[in-house]
């Protein structure tokens, strides 16, 4: 079984300052929320993690501090389900575990597309109706990142 955990960025602030949506920033409760994610994460044995080239996402996926490759993709930025699952599909078949930390509504959209028929209870009642920044889902499936063939809701959590 893969895993594949998807991370909506921590929080940011509301207005990028001259930077644009793109340049938005954490603030500091957001840091904290990205070091709490990396606790959490801390033994999901993730290799890669995925994630938008947004100042946020990338200040996310740096600060859970995981000993992982960090791969940036700028078509993560405001991607809907079939964007992410396009960055996803490229990762290489040896990857057995990986995180992409990107934004709403793509994420929270993917992970109920992904949810299956028979999803984890607790995770299901704290993420399909409801997505908040630094929220995680673990995802598990069988085959390939191309087909994410079986794929199941088996954990949820908030950074």
């Amino acid at each position: 079984m893969k895993r594949l955990y998807l991370i909506r960025h921590a929080e940011a602030e509301f207005m990028g300052r001259g930077r644009g949506d793109h340049g938005r920033v954490l603030t500091d409760e957001g840091h904290a929320q990205a070091r709490h994610l990396g606790e959490l994460l801390a033994d999901a044995h993730i290799t890669v993690v995925l994630h938008s080239t947004a100042d946020r996402a990338t200040q996310t996926a740096r600060g859970m501090g995981l000993s992982a490759d960090l791969r940036p993709a700028e078509e993560l930025y405001n991607a809907g389900t079939m964007g992410l699952l396009s960055v996803v599909a490229d990762l290489e078949d040896a990857v057995e575990v990986a995180a992409l930390v990107a934004h709403a509504p793509g994420v929270p959209a993917l992970v109920d597309e992904l949810a299956g028929p028979d999803p984890d209870p607790h995770a299901a009642a704290s993420v399909l109706h409801h997505y908040p920044t630094a929220t995680v889902a673990g995802i598990e499936f069988s085959g390939s990142w191309a087909d994410l063939d079986g794929s199941r809701l088996f954990w949820a959590a908030r950074g």
